[in-house]
């Protein structure tokens, strides 16, 4: 899923110097993006110095770092670092985040001798990373002042997201500086050492609004003589009245407690917090969202001797520094003393945008969650598709596209059921089995409520369809593709789907498992020619083939060996957990060795003999328009398998029907190919197996139609009133049923009973074997009316609040009426709107 950006602004790294004033400051590196990303979430920046006099807290605010004998602090015990110093990372919500990004910066006023690109890092659980980042800027030898400045970056989310838990304490060690007190130097250098690193983190949240969110990188040294605009466009902020929040996060070095007149503006305004005044912003602190003192580090000193780093909210009284419906910013950096370094910035604001909440659960027939649980061969599935908007933008051109798993059974339309008002289906494509909904604006406005898609399959029936890796897990899982209304520029590509809409990140599927499954994967494989290939079952981590059903000796490690002598194949494919490992056995003969069965036999309704030749002849009776049968060969060792419909204009037809046409001057046109066909219409079939080296074979069937298209129209149980299932399309004629036993005239049935119901329809009057026609899958819910309450609270006072009504599960029309107390406030209706 890739999302736009609409907030260009970032966390901010600085480097405040105490340099000399004869230093030319100027930007040495233009400032660009580097991440930027719109989410429900958040920011966070945690860090530490890494130079002091000891590896104890330095908790004396009145000492410049340029005073003090800097040495490296030390605090991991490990032989492999030189220098290491920690902070722990806290999410306010650690039930409900994903972390999408981390950046490590790091940098120093001077470096040392060791590589500036090379650090160690380890976050709460396992040992050191050996990190290589790039190079923002390095002073290469060229003096700022009295310094030599570098700052370094590296994408680091990969090592974070793998740890088995990534809340907790992280340190970084081998930071490149330089040491000693600089005061004592000759010439007098007043700018002192500090070094450090910040860790950035974006998160997301669904609990929480959402936020653009970008970071710059670059470099400028900024003085009273010259300051910096960072310029950011591309968002739009919450609209009128509601407030504009923003965090802000930073970090700095030589940011020195005694020296003052040091400022970070945003749109023309001096930021400041309890802990960093406006004209100190950068005072050698750790700091965070609460302005509480940072204690969860080591060392946790409260004079860091030239370094900064936090996380502050942007104060915003009445939106004065950003505005309702913004969407441009400037950043501003200025100084009247001291000399700074700026490196890195990034922000975090809250924005308008949609939020389409998408959920694909599992159920069984009676309406029960059955996600995760284990399932059988033919058990019927149901998936719900539910789906609102719980975002402050309306939501415009929602697609939902959903793709079923190949190892169940589903009929399209059939099983699709009655869509929902404002759903329709845009297209289904059978072969990658991917099912595209179209849902009107209408129900995905702010407060709509949850609607649902029920989606009717079931798994399926044979073992032989469950040979392929992975075959033992039911996976499926729907996509939202979306944009806003008022935020026409958020878009959203392929939002996954959730299995529970609890508010939290979780496993984005329903899923279920195949167990007990005692299949047996045998083939037989006709040896036509001097050798034949043999392909075992796809997806799988590793092949064993074998003469022998222990699977000693082993003469293959491949998917495919060719063999040349016929016998008895064995292989065992080997699949990761939780996928199922299995074993397949192939049958090789000669052609002709063993006598051939017409596949289509297992499929027929009935089978006659022809008494020219004693050949069997399969007949397949269709009951009704939408009536097939799946003829499922399982055949696997043919080249080629060809289907062919007779054209019995082009020929003499049999006088016998108990025979099929083998007329060579008749005509065949094709159907179809593969092991797999679909007989869904009346005629003379023939079906062709072709073999390596030149060997085929033929069989032949029948397809008789009744085109009879009955449907069934339903309505639920609703409170007190009965459901009802009522037959169209059928003439006179035709008798009903619910059971396949008990049969009734009237066409249709008074429902009191929730339950999936079968409609079987027959002809009156025909005693044999008569062509009985059934709707499957008729589902009746018991419907309890509820209904649900949205209330939006004034902000300030004189405005008014607002209240959203919404009847669940009643058909219109509906009546609304609020009362305060026994006073009727207001009331609507009839009206066809459900809220």
């Amino acid at each position: 899923m890739k999302k736009p950006t609409f907030f260009k602004i970032g966390i901010l790294v600085i480097l405040l110097t105490t340099l000399s004033f004869q230093s030319l400051a100027q930007n040495y590196v233009p400032f660009t993006p580097r991440y930027n990303q719109d989410l429900k979430g958040d920011i966070r920046l945690i860090g530490n110095n890494i130079l002091g006099p000891s590896n104890n807290p330095f908790n004396d605010n009145t000492v410049y770092n340029h005073n003090v004998d800097m040495r490296y602090i030390d605090i991991d015990g490990d032989a492999s670092t030189f220098n290491s110093t920690s902070a722990d990372l806290e999410i306010p919500n650690p039930g409900c985040y994903k972390i999408v990004h981390a950046g490590l910066y790091w940098g120093a006023v001077t470096n040392g001798n060791d590589p500036i690109t090379n650090v160690k890092f380890k976050g709460p659980t396992g040992g050191y990373n050996d990190v290589v980042g790039t190079i923002i800027y390095e002073a290469n030898g060229v003096a700022t002042g009295s310094s030599y400045p570098y700052s370094c970056y590296a994408d680091v989310t990969s090592i974070v997201t793998n740890l088995t838990a990534n809340l907790g304490t992280y340190t970084v060690g081998n930071v490149s500086t330089a040491q000693g007190r600089t005061d004592t130097f000759d010439p007098y250098n007043g700018t002192g050492y500090s070094a450090g690193w910040s860790l950035f983190i974006v998160f997301e949240d669904p609990t929480l609004p959402g936020k653009s969110v970008t970071s710059f990188d670059g470099f400028s040294s900024i003085n009273s003589s010259v300051n910096v605009d960072i310029p950011v466009s591309g968002f739009r902020t919450v609209p009128a009245p509601i407030p504009v929040r923003a965090n802000f996060a930073f970090a700095a070095l030589e940011g020195d407690s005694p020296i003052q007149n040091d400022r970070l503006i945003l749109n023309g305004v001096t930021l400041s917090a309890v802990d960093r005044p406006a004209n100190n912003f950068f005072n050698s602190s750790v700091t965070q969202l609460s302005a509480l003192p940072v204690n969860n580090r080591v060392p946790n000193s409260s004079n860091t001797l030239g370094f900064d780093t936090g996380v502050m909210v942007v104060p915003n009284p009445g939106n004065t520094v950003i505005g309702n419906g913004d969407t441009t910013a400037t950043i501003r950096m200025e100084s009247n003393q001291d000399q700074y370094f700026v490196y890195f910035c990034a922000f975090a604001v809250d924005i308008i945008e949609p939020n389409i909440v998408l959920t694909k659960i599992v159920e069984d027939d009676l309406g029960n969650d059955i996600g995760g649980q284990s399932i059988g061969l033919g058990q019927p599935l149901n998936y719900i598709i539910g789906f609102n908007n719980t975002g402050n933008d309306d939501a415009n051109n929602l697609i939902i596209r959903d793709i079923l798993p190949i190892n169940i059974i589903f009929n399209y339309p059939a099983d699709l059921g009655i869509l929902p008002p404002g759903v329709t289906v845009v297209s289904y494509t059978p072969a990658t089995r991917e099912i595209v909904f179209s849902i009107d604006n209408s129900i995905v406005e702010q407060g709509d409520p949850v609607t649902e898609i029920r989606i009717h399959a079931q798994v399926v029936d044979s073992c032989n369809q469950l040979a392929d890796a992975c075959s033992n897990i039911v996976n499926n899982q729907a996509f939202a593709t979306y944009s806003g209304v008022t935020n026409p520029f958020f878009v959203i590509s392929d939002d996954p789907s959730l299995n529970s809409n609890t508010g939290c990140l979780i496993t984005p599927q329903a899923t279920n498992f195949l167990v007990d499954l005692d299949c047996e994967f045998t083939e037989n494989v006709i040896l036509c020619g001097d050798s034949v290939q043999l392909t075992a079952a796809n997806g799988y981590d590793s092949y064993s083939w074998s003469t022998s059903p222990t699977g000693t000796p082993v003469i293959g490690t491949t998917q495919t060996i060719t063999v040349t002598a016929i016998g008895t194949y064995y292989v065992h494919n080997t699949a990761i957990a939780p996928c199922q490992s299995i074993d397949q056995t192939f049958v090789v003969t000669n052609f002709g060795g063993t006598t051939l069965t017409n596949p289509v036999i297992p499929y027929a309704d009935e089978v006659v003999t022809c008494p020219n030749d004693g050949k069997l002849l399969p007949n397949i009776f269709l009951c009704g328009a939408n009536d097939f049968t799946l003829i499922e060969t399982q055949i696997t060792d043919a080249t080629s398998i060809i289907w062919e419909q007779l054209d019995e204009g082009g020929c003499t037809p049999v006088t016998d029907p108990d025979c099929a046409n083998e007329n060579s001057a008749c005509t065949w046109n094709q159907v179809g190919t593969g092991p797999d066909f679909i007989a869904n219409s009346a005629g003379q079939f023939r079906l062709t197996l072709n073999y390596e080296g030149g060997c085929f074979s033929e069989f032949y069937f029948n397809v008789y139609q009744n085109v009879l298209n009955p449907t069934v129209t339903s309505s639920d149980i609703i409170c007190t009133t009965p459901g009802s299932i009522t037959v169209g399309g059928v003439p006179n004629g035709y008798e009903y049923s619910l059971d396949g036993i008990t049969y009734q005239t009237s066409n249709t049935f008074v429902i009191t009973v929730p339950n999936t119901y079968t409609v079987y329809i027959r002809q009156v009057g025909v005693p044999t074997n008569p062509c009985i026609f059934t709707v499957p899958d008729v589902i009746i819910r018991d419907r309890d009316f509820t209904v649900s309450i949205n209330v939006t609270q004034p902000l300030c006072y004189g405005d008014k609040g607002s209240i959203n009504l919404a009847a669940n599960d009643v058909e219109p029309q509906y009546f609304f009426s609020i009362y305060d107390g026994a006073t009727l406030v207001n009331s609507v209706g009839p009206i066809m709107a459900s809220d």
